[in-house]
């Protein structure tokens, strides 16, 4: 198995490479987290209750914390599009089967080229991934309930995951990002 830390069966040393980089993605996190916590006194402070939706997706989200993120990042993108990629489109609901073969082309095209420039993406691409975010969480829900459509699940479930690794990668939310949401 080839990981990021290298191939943890032939190699001792990347066992421990792999645990330092946990260690620092949980570090990397708990100073999220710790900001994140300073951040909402304050506006609680302001009277303002409720936390950014941008800013719970992005910490409750598939993402990689810490210095070694977006390589992490990057990586499993490349590796779930390689999966994905292949695969045929699944058979979905009647109703739905045009918008989710929309949804699709339009990930993919974001995928490609976020995958072609190195892990980057325009901030065009911002605001149609986060669209994409909201319908394929949508679509999933109907997905999900009959048994008959459990492929089409699965496959939108990796698309899903994919596309939040690469919002969190391309765009991670900051203090900075916020005022833009």
């Amino acid at each position: 198995m080839t990981t990021t830390a290298g191939n943890l069966r032939r190699d001792e040393l990347a066992l421990i490479r792999a645990l330092d980089m946990l260690e620092l993605s949980r570090n990397g996190w708990l100073s999220e987290i710790d900001a994140f916590a300073d951040r909402r006194r304050l506006e609680k402070r302001k009277h303002r209750r409720s936390p950014l939706a941008l800013e719970m997706r992005y910490l409750h989200g598939w993402r990689w914390p810490g210095p070694e993120g977006h390589r992490v990042m990057f990586r499993e993108v490349g590796i779930l599009w390689a999966q994905h990629g292949p695969l045929p489109f699944p058979d979905v609901p009647t109703s739905e089967r045009d918008n989710l073969v929309e949804l699709n082309a339009t990930l993919a095209n974001c995928v490609s080229t976020y995958l072609r420039n190195d892990g980057t993406a325009d901030s065009e691409h911002r605001a149609t991934l986060l669209r994409c975010l909201r319908k394929l969480c949508g679509h999933l829900r109907h997905l999900g309930y009959p048994a008959l459509f459990h492929d089409a699940f699965v496959y939108h479930r990796r698309l899903l995951k994919m596309t939040e690794l690469l919002v969190n990668d391309a765009f991670p939310f900051t203090a900075e990002t916020q005022d833009k949401g």
